[in-house]
């Protein structure tokens, strides 16, 4: 019998800190119940409740830097110019960045390649 309690309180404990998640500033976590969204974490101490939820993405809300690679454009006056830049973005919802977004920097990337060879094609 006193094998028994041991156990329990130890597994009690142990859930206890399976239930409290630390998340850092600067990020959220999306929280999954049995595999499906259900809320975000802000930073702080949060209280999920433990096996039967998990963490299912950390997404970095702080703004963000990312590269566009140099690109021939070809304006309007067909004249060729080699355009590159920078991006700076910044994630306002960590679940639609998570769950609704395949592969975020790569989307983020093309659309701002498009944009690019649309105004700089439209210039004389």
């Amino acid at each position: 019998m006193g094998g028994f309690v041991i156990v329990f309180f130890i597994f009690a404990v142990v859930l206890g800190f399976m239930s409290v998640k630390s998340v850092p500033q600067g990020m959220e976590y999306t929280v999954l119940r049995f595999g499906r969204y259900t809320n975000t974490l802000s930073p702080g101490l949060n209280i999920i409740v433990p096996i039967i939820d998990s963490i299912g993405h950390k997404m970095v809300i702080m703004e963000q830097v990312m590269d566009v690679p140099s690109q021939e454009v070809i304006t309007k006056d067909n004249a060729m110019v080699t355009v590159d830049g920078v991006i700076f973005y910044q994630v306002m919802d960590a679940a639609k960045a998570a769950y609704e977004v395949s592969q975020l920097n790569w989307a983020i990337l093309n659309l701002v390649m498009t944009n690019i060879r649309t105004v700089m094609g439209s210039m004389d």
